[in-house]
């Protein structure tokens, strides 16, 4: 046996045989008491008196009182004969009855106990690993009911958050919208000032040209009245009254022709004034992407051709396409340059053609049964003609019909340049 657990006398521990060497000094004590004593070693006697104190052997005695007991045989095997399991452990009745085997049998006896031991130390980490277990699972409850409380909060907090993104995004939107309507209003005011400063230019040129007919009117009545007294001043010959009555004639006639009719006073004084294009600074080429961005930047109003610009740039696409692709860039030109953009289509009837609302461009579309090319002529006519205009075609007829009004043209592909 090793580790202090063999049954050889000299190798059992001490504590070991606890329970046989207190039996050893109460059977000695008890056997002092009996006439005649029974004998006992002499070495055991100086602990007889332990055996009737309450009070437990001291580990330092139990070594002495073994080698007591090993010295005397005959003593061990009397209390070897009385040795009983209520008394006696198993252990120390095999070291005081020593069968055959017995350091073997104490070996087993050991290893039991300390297999004995082992079990129950293992039980206790057991009973202590199932506590911890328990507390970690009430402790896991408690954490996945705060996590459970906490994602509740969290997805609460998150929906609110999305209430109030999706505010912000409708607040977002409707300021948008009042931006673009106040633009709009800006560019239906310009508009307004246009046709305004338009009809204040064609009335100036109607009341001037009244006046001048209103003059030569006046010249003629005179040039008359005088023709008249000259022929009873003088008693001119009535060759030279003939002459005086031909020339009032003839002044008479060139007054009429002078005096604009009720509806024409318009018409007359429109072809009195003209629009007169704008100059490009030195080096630069009509036909050029310097052209377009020198127009774009400049106060000018631009009318653009819509589907023969886009036919030209985009000829695979689809109408609705192009004027989306169209509309688009223009809408971003006008956002970066401020610049006065006017697209026409042809046909307000088109499926689609009012679908998207456009705030800084101003988009028109033909009635039905007229071009957009008569609507782009009127359009240049209506404008102011202090007010320069650009016109973006390719159309050689509507080129030549606006640069006779005053206007400058660009192609499409130089507005494309710079969109």
């Amino acid at each position: 046996m090793s580790d202090g657990a063999s049954g050889s006398p000299a190798e059992l521990e001490h504590r070991r045989l606890r329970s046989a060497l207190e039996f050893a000094v109460l059977m000695a004590a008890e056997g002092q008491k009996r006439r005649p004593p029974i004998d006992v070693p002499d070495a055991l006697k100086p602990f007889l008196g332990a055996a009737s104190s309450s009070n437990r052997i001291p580990n330092r005695t139990l070594g002495s009182i073994r080698r007591a007991i090993e010295g005397d045989e005959t003593f061990r095997r009397r209390l070897a004969a009385g040795a009983l399991p209520e008394l006696v452990d198993e252990v120390g009745r095999l070291w005081l009855q020593r069968p055959d085997g017995w350091e073997t049998s104490i070996d087993r006896v050991l290893a039991a106990e300390r297999l004995d031991g082992e079990i129950t130390e293992l039980r206790a980490l057991v009973k202590r690993a199932d506590d911890r277990r328990e507390a970690a699972e009430k402790a896991q409850s408690r954490v996945e009911a705060e996590l459970a409380s906490r994602d509740r909060l969290v997805s609460d907090q998150r929906a609110e958050a999305d209430e109030l993104r999706a505010d912000v995004a409708k607040l977002a939107d409707r300021v948008e919208e009042l931006r673009l309507e106040l633009t709009d209003a800006r560019l239906e005011v310009r508009h307004a000032r246009d046709r305004e400063q338009a009809a204040v230019d064609r009335l100036t040129a109607a009341e001037s040209g009244r006046e001048a007919a209103v003059r030569a009117r006046d010249e003629a009545q005179t040039v008359r009245d005088d023709a008249l007294a000259g022929r009873v001043d003088t008693s001119a010959s009535v060759a030279e009254i003939a002459a005086a009555a031909a020339e009032a004639t003839t002044l008479a006639e060139r007054l009429r022709s002078l005096l604009p009719s009720a509806g024409a006073n318009a018409d007359a004084s429109t072809r009195s004034a003209h629009r007169t294009p704008m100059s490009l600074p030195g080096g630069i080429l009509s036909s050029s992407a310097d052209a377009a961005a020198f127009f774009v930047r400049s106060e000018a109003a631009i009318v653009v051709d819509g589907y023969n610009v886009t036919k030209s740039l985009w000829p695979a696409r689809t109408l609705e396409q192009q004027r989306d692709l169209l509309l688009d860039a223009t809408e971003n030109l006008a956002r970066r340059y401020g610049t006065d953009l006017t697209v026409i289509f042809d046909g307000a009837d088109v499926v689609g053609a009012h679908a998207r609302r456009r705030r800084m461009v101003r988009v028109v579309f033909s009635p039905e049964g007229v071009i957009a090319d008569d609507i782009i002529r009127d359009e240049v006519r209506r404008l102011p003609v202090g007010r320069a205009v650009v016109v973006v075609t390719d159309d050689n007829e509507i080129i030549r019909d606006v640069r006779a009004d005053g206007a400058n043209t660009l192609s499409a592909n130089a507005f494309a340049a710079i969109l």
